[in-house]
């Protein structure tokens, strides 16, 4: 089964917010000095932001789930020709109905945060099935 991610994952829309409060917050602290000049916040808010947009365009496309287990596609190779990179070695994770994919391939490492606001309930299940099926092989 291949599943299509959506364009926008919980995790980055959550990482988009916490940038966006800490160029306010920070900003707002600097207004209380009135010696010190505006506009660290904006340029911390910023660069934040420069860096997740940066990590959006090495973010996967889609994730397959079959039996010899869970890997992505990341953006930008051509029509799928390129081998899939196996994501659920032993820095994957489940935390609770969520599962984060770690990989590491020719182009670098990377890590995804899978919520069920983002994958279907049975895609998800099949995920986190095989990061068990992972640790039961490695661990036991």
């Amino acid at each position: 089964m291949t599943v299509e991610l959506p364009a926008r994952l919980l995790a980055d829309r959550v990482t988009w917010a916490l940038a966006l409060a800490c160029a306010v917050a920070i900003e707002v602290a600097l207004a209380r000095h009135p010696g010190l000049l505006p506009g660290p916040g904006l340029a911390a808010g910023s660069l934040l932001l420069l860096w997740q947009w940066l990590r959006l365009r090495r973010r996967p496309s889609r994730v397959s789930i079959g039996p010899e287990g869970v890997s992505v596609q990341l953006r930008g190779q051509p029509g799928g020709a390129s081998a899939a990179v196996p994501a659920t070695g032993p820095r994957a994770r489940v935390l609770g109905r969520s599962a984060v994919l770690h990989w590491r391939g020719a182009d670098g490492a990377g890590t995804l945060w899978l919520t069920p606001a983002d994958l279907p309930r049975d895609a998800l299940r099949a995920i986190r099935v095989h990061i068990h099926a992972g640790r039961s092989a490695v661990g036991g």
